[in-house]
């Protein structure tokens, strides 16, 4: 059932934030209107008469008094002079220091709480808002300091004003301490000057000549500081309205993404605004991230949240792969391609249906308008909220603690290398010269090729050839090796195998493509197989043969960090051969997963940041081949446990013995499982959802939960997932031992 929002159109968080700004502006207008029409004036001097005869107690009323003042909008400078009539300088100083910073900092933080989200999402849409939030956000100490050494700003209005923008607030708070100090010295060197409840109503201020001293460099300050504040918001005013200039490497007249509709305008308008201004780069960052795919925003983002000063540096489209050509796109067209096949299979199951015909344009414009739907969360806009200086430009090291992009220089304490990969292309003769299609170009098709070549048999191969079968081409795939999927268990690339030729894709095994031309008007791949050459005609071709770490125009070498053609050079703590500088991701890991890259950023974060010891080798790395049925893994091969001297021990649980996948129609398939003495060293799952189950299995891993703590577990049924305690049943049967059960026999006989 929809909820309200859905049917109104309106965001429930966004309908939130508003009543709660309403209610919040609704308290300060009732507080203003307090303030002026009761005698509050008079009630705080009554107050004051009375600290002054308190002793301690008077202190500590005084202090929550003043912070209730700065929230309720009550005229602070009475009780400043106050303080000065009830404690003197020397006392009264520190006290009003302490209790109108606290009071300050509480009026802050109901600012950002009750407007913050509100105003943020609003500033994102309006440049010229934009610009103020971000000066404030980059410079928020300077200004802070500034406009607090100024009487001309209203102080409480302030509090609030400052709670709704960018400035952070470790900043906040430091800009207010020191620059309050002139401030509550004065006032409260006049209170002190006062004998009387009574002068201090009357309003004089008693002096002489340090009066006027005190007047004059009062007015010194609230001059400079205009002037400078005013410049400042002027500047950033100025960056935003003039004429957009390239913000980084120029693509030429090559489009970020095709085809130019609508959905890829909107996801363009979030990972890579047209027109984008960067940010004047803000004294020395905390860190400095070069890549904005998984690994990056998760580091810009995690870093930020524990407030680092951060910078974030990408030359094309934020979300890197994972959004724009990988794990988003592919999914929609896998999900698309099930739905088909699950339609003509729909007899199987006693369901009859008519013929089934996919409409190709559709199912594209389907993937393009879910993928803009997600970008916003990788997006511009949201990373600054978030306080990131988002750089968009190609970024490149010019020294051991520096990066330059768009012209201007960012200085490090700690960097992180995190720029992807790119699809690997094989050195095929005419391959370059007839074109074709890699998994950043084939998601901008939008009319089904009639016939599809794909080259590589892994799991992107494999993926798409299956999916665009079931969509309605002919597709041929060619592996050099000896089957699909080389990097699984041997079984279940057999059985994925099996699948993709049911779905009819005609696999070339131990194929090798000699070169492609344009043979009589058509596209020809011409190839070896069995020792025979061949040919085939196509209209696409898709090349899924891996994949190379982007590291070009990175200067690795003015930074000090070595690389390979396999990527950065880290050590176990994701660090490079520059200490300085750490690398996640795709372009450090042969784990190139968007899941990997997630926890990889996190452990730079810990180790980056705070010195922390966390090691990439301590992961249980599951990963997942989206066919029908998918293809999950974690942890070790047996092969690969036995090389490392583990005693291993395999279990498999055939799916035609699990209940639900029987009835489900998808028991073509198995989870298998290698341990040692129970403790689970890794494990292979084939089966429609196999991507969601292997997460028990990992998290069993992860905390060193063995087979028999499974067996123990109680899975609902009828679940595959069943498979699990399957596993676990079978360890302890086989842990009992000829000889264990001959005692369990003995045993029983006695109690009959």
């Amino acid at each position: 059932m929809p909820d309200a929002a859905a049917t109104t159109g309106a965001p429930p968080r966004a309908t939130g934030a508003r009543a709660r700004l309403v209610l919040a502006l609704a308290a300060v207008a009732a507080a203003l209107a307090a303030a002026r029409l009761l005698p509050v004036d008079r009630w705080l001097l009554d107050f004051v008469a009375w600290v002054r005869s308190a002793g301690m107690v008077g202190v500590v009323v005084f202090v929550a008094a003043y912070v209730l003042a700065c929230v309720c909008f009550l005229p602070g400078s009475v009780l400043t002079l106050g303080a000065g009539f009830a404690y003197g300088v020397a006392a009264g100083t520190p006290i009003v220091w302490v209790a109108a910073n606290l009071g300050a900092t509480l009026a802050f933080l109901l600012g950002r709480t009750v407007a913050r989200e509100w105003v943020a999402r609003r500033v994102a849409a309006h440049p010229r808002f934009a610009a103020v939030d971000r000066a404030v956000g980059r410079q928020g100490f300077r200004i802070v300091l500034l406009t607090r050494l100024s009487p001309v700003f209203p102080f409480n209005l302030l509090n609030y004003a400052y709670g709704v923008t960018g400035v952070a607030l470790r900043d906040y708070v430091l800009g207010s301490l020191l620059g309050m100090i002139p401030g509550t010295v004065l006032y409260v060197y006049l209170g002190s000057l006062v004998t009387s409840v009574t002068e201090l109503a009357s309003g004089r201020r008693p002096g002489g000549a340090a009066r006027e001293v005190f007047y004059v460099l009062g007015f010194a300050a609230t001059v400079a500081a205009t002037v400078v504040a005013t410049r400042i918001a002027r500047r950033a005013l100025a960056e935003t309205t003039a004429e957009p200039a390239p913000s980084g490497e120029a693509p030429g007249d090559a489009p970020l993404v095709l085809p130019d509709d609508e959905p890829n305008r909107a996801l363009v308008a979030a990972v890579h605004p047209p027109g984008w201004r960067n940010p004047a780069p803000a004294g020395r960052y905390n860190l400095v991230v070069l890549g904005a795919g998984t690994a990056g925003l998760v580091s810009a983002a995690g870093a930020a949240g524990l407030g680092a000063r951060v910078a974030l540096v990408e030359r094309g489209l934020m979300g890197g792969d994972c959004l724009n050509v990988g794990c988003v796109p592919s999914k929609a067209l896998v999900a698309a391609a099930r739905v088909a096949a699950t339609a003509r299979r729909a007899g199987e199951y006693g369901v009859r249906t008519g013929r089934v015909d996919v409409d190709f344009p559709a199912v594209m414009a389907r993937m393009r308008r879910l993928r803009a739907r997600l970008a916003p969360n990788d997006g511009a806009a949201r990373f600054t909220a978030l306080g990131v200086d988002v750089f968009l430009g190609a970024g490149r090291f010019t020294g051991p603690t520096t990066v330059e992009v768009g012209g201007a220089t960012l200085a490090f304490a700690r960097a992180v290398v995190a720029t992807g990969a790119r699809p690997a292309t094989p050195p095929i003769p005419g391959l370059a010269a007839v074109g074709h299609l890699t998994n950043e170009s084939l998601f901008w098709l939008t009319e089904l090729p009639r016939r599809l070549a794909v080259v590589g048999g892994g799991p992107i191969g494999c993926e798409m050839a299956q999916a665009f079968a079931r969509f309605g081409s002919e597709v041929v795939l060619f592996e050099t090796g000896p089957r699909v999927l080389p990097r699984d268990d041997a079984d279940a690339a057999a059985i994925v195998a099996r699948r993709l030729a049911a779905d009819g894709v005609r696999l070339l095994l131990g194929a090798r493509v000699v070169r492609v031309a344009r043979d009589g008007g058509e596209t020809a791949v011409h190839f070896e197989h069995g020792g025979r050459p061949d040919r085939i005609a196509c209209d696409r071709i898709l090349v899924a043969v891996g994949r190379a770490p982007n590291l070009d125009g990175l200067g690795l070498d003015a930074a000090g960090v070595a690389a390979t053609r396999e990527g950065v050079t880290v050590n176990d703590f994701l660090q490079t051969t520059n200490p300085r500088v750490y690398a996640a991701g795709d372009v450090a890991s042969r784990f190139q997963f968007t899941h990997t890259a997630d926890a990889l950023a996190r452990i730079v974060l810990a180790n980056a940041l705070f010195l922390g010891r966390r090691r990439a080798s301590a992961l249980a790395v599951p990963w997942c081949t989206y066919t029908s049925p998918e293809v999950a893994h974690v942890g070790l091969s047996a092969d690969e446990a036995r090389a490392r001297g583990w005693d291993v021990r395999t279990i498999t649980v055939p799916l035609a013995d699990v209940d639900r996948a029987v009835l489900d129609g998808e028991d073509d398939g198995f989870l298998r499982v290698h341990h040692a003495k129970g403790r689970l060293l890794g494990a292979t799952l084939v089966a429609e959802h196999a991507g969601d189950t292997i997460s028990e299995l990992t998290l069993a891993m992860a905390g060193r939960l063995g087979l028999g703590t499974l067996a123990a577990t109680i899975h609902p049924y009828p679940t595959q997932a069943e498979a699990l305690r399957k596993a676990g049943d079978a360890y302890n049967r086989a842990r009992l031992g000829p000889r264990g059960a001959r005692l369990l026999a003995r045993w029983l006989a006695f109690r009959r």
